[in-house]
């Protein structure tokens, strides 16, 4: 039994390394910029404590995370994606000794033990190379989702370890643990407040005579404490949810309550075509809010599949609890997504929710395909094309170029697209592919992010009034958005006029004053100034937000010479 363990936990590894190890080569993308690139919080320890004046307390161990990663390689992107797939094994393995619990549980198959090894090995097989997770894993900075997933998972496992458990000792050892997990996870991502729901719908399904009142208080006591933890974390409570959003997800749509929710239901859709179908995957999709239940018709669609998954779960609850509970895994943590927020879709959310799915599956087929051989082959086959849709899906994120060519192949129309393929072309010194797509992008929905880049290009080839007149317009948008004012103070400096200059390096300092950019820049300038003392201050500033900054450390050589 121990070699059968150990084999195919080699086989898991070796499936992982055969559709993730060509990621480990590739760089950052969109929102890394933000929480890996340019985050200077996690670049210096003694200054992790202030990012959370940027960012939300339930970041935590994701932003530690980022931050041991830069003390371990700088911003060598390798170190990251591996940190990356080392979460996903560890998930991957939680998914794998969990479901061989609930299999147990749920007496699946009370007379065939080798089918109750097979079946939550191949749910792990399936969780680990579904073209679904990709987003989760390749992209680094949803780390916080892969993260928070581990943490969940490994909470569920260990309560249900406390709930079987024959002795004091390891009832207090795995219910301490269940609390430690939880508390990591909502210093994650917030997906974990729904861990109360979760045990309580597994003491539904699988313990319901041993229910007892002081268990059920217990947990519902739980909840409000997360409920509670969480408002407190994000400085919000249940206000947030009556408040408007522009949508990112398609231009011009207001967001409230109502049309989220209603959108939600073919968000569910779109999930459940994703896991059974993965095919036009996209980073950033352009989904147009529902405006009631019939406009589109696929919203009243997907709240009669969620009622009927509802339906569904009562059903199997007692013949088949395994099923029942992989359907409720899946609707409670959807459920989160109905909380509105400004982006209505992202496909790293399935990363949870398809464990629920696969669970479900798998206590599934083997009603459907009684013969053990011909579901074997099955199974092993969906694996097999699952493994190479993941393999040729991981090769569109090797660069931002890919990655946004394809993404605007499927959204030709969504602004902040195009926006990011102008950028990535940028990158590559395609000029004037850069500056097309980026006026598109402002066509289409001008905004200072787009306006700032396309001055920037503007700025390296020369046209300085193009420049200029591109940077004014993005600090016109967001007079509070620190970097714009360093790359005006940039064209200034070309142009020979540093008084400007410097006046936009002191706001940009104002607006970020842990922003080591702004001091190399500054200290640049008072180097062209010959004011070297002012130099090598902004130089040792900016080293010691970045102590790993070489050229701040080689300009304060060159000007201490």
């Amino acid at each position: 039994m121990a070699i059968s363990y150990f084999l195919r936990a080699c086989c898991l590894i070796v499936m992982g390394l055969l559709v993730y190890s060509q990621t480990f080569h590739f760089g950052f993308v969109f929102d890394d910029y933000i929480f890996i690139v340019n985050n200077p919080y996690i670049k210096n320890i003694s200054n992790t404590h202030l990012m959370w004046q940027a960012f939300p307390m339930t970041r935590l161990m994701g932003m530690y995370s980022f931050a041991f990663n830069y003390m371990w390689g700088n911003l060598n992107a390798s170190s990251y994606h591996i940190f990356n797939f080392i979460i996903h094994l560890c998930s991957t393995a939680f998914v794998w000794i969990l479901s061989q619990m609930l299999f147990k549980i749920g007496k699946v198959f009370p007379k065939n033990e080798r089918m109750s090894q097979e079946i939550p090995f191949i749910i792990a097989l399936i969780f680990l190379v579904h073209p679904c997770q990709i987003q989760a894993i390749t992209y680094i900075t949803q780390r916080f989702e892969s993260l928070a997933t581990l943490f969940y998972l490994a909470t569920i496992y260990f309560y249900l370890r406390a709930r079987l458990a024959k002795t004091i000792e390891q009832q207090v050892f795995f219910f301490a643990s269940t609390g430690v997990f939880t508390i990591l996870g909502i210093l994650t991502k917030e997906v974990v407040i729904t861990v109360p729901a979760m045990i309580l719908s597994l003491e539904w399904i699988f313990f319901p005579g041993k229910n007892n009142k002081r268990l059920i208080v217990f947990l519902i006591g739980a909840g409000f404490l997360l409920y509670v933890l969480f408002t407190k974390l994000v400085h919000a409570d249940l206000k947030m949810l009556m408040q408007t959003y522009h949508s990112e997800s398609h231009e011009g749509d207001i967001l409230t309550l109502p049309g989220y929710v209603l959108t939600q239901m073919r968000v569910f859709l779109t999930f459940l075509r994703l896991l059974i179908l993965p095919i036009h995957q996209a980073l950033d999709y352009d989904y147009p809010v529902s405006t009631d239940l019939f406009h589109p018709l696929l919203t009243l669609v997907g709240l009669i599949v969620m009622v009927s998954i509802v339906g569904l779960i009562v059903a199997f609850k007692k013949n088949y609890p395994v099923i029942a509970f992989g359907l409720s895994w899946v609707l409670i943590t959807f459920s989160i997504n109905m909380v509105p927020r400004v982006n209505v879709i992202f496909e790293h959310k399935l990363y949870l929710i398809s464990y629920g799915f696969f669970l479900a599956l798998g206590a599934s087929l083997p009603l459907l395909v009684k013969n053990r051989s011909t579901l074997l082959k099955i199974l092993y086959s969906i694996i097999i094309v699952l493994s190479i849709l993941s393999f040729e899906r991981n090769k569109v994120w090797a660069s931002e170029l890919t990655l946004w060519q394809s993404n605007v192949n499927i959204f030709p129309d969504k602004a902040r697209v195009n926006a990011n393929l102008g950028r990535a072309y940028a990158a590559e010194g395609n000029t004037q592919q850069a500056i097309f797509y980026l006026t598109r992008a402002i066509d289409l929905s001008p905004d200072n992010i787009s306006y700032e880049n396309r001055g920037i290009i503007y700025g390296n080839i020369g046209q300085e009034d193009l420049a200029l007149k591109d940077l004014n317009h993005s600090i016109a948008m967001d007079p509070q958005y620190a970097t714009t004012y360093i790359k005006r103070a940039w064209v200034f400096q070309n142009l020979n006029q540093l008084t400007p200059a410097l006046n936009d390096l002191n706001r940009a300092i104002s607006l970020d004053p842990y922003y080591s950019d702004a001091y190399i820049q500054r200290g640049i300038l008072w180097m062209y100034e010959h004011q070297n003392q002012a130099a090598r201050r902004d130089f040792q500033e900016a080293l010691r937000i970045d102590p790993y900054n070489t050229l701040a450390l080689e300009l304060i050589k060159k000007v201490s010479n």
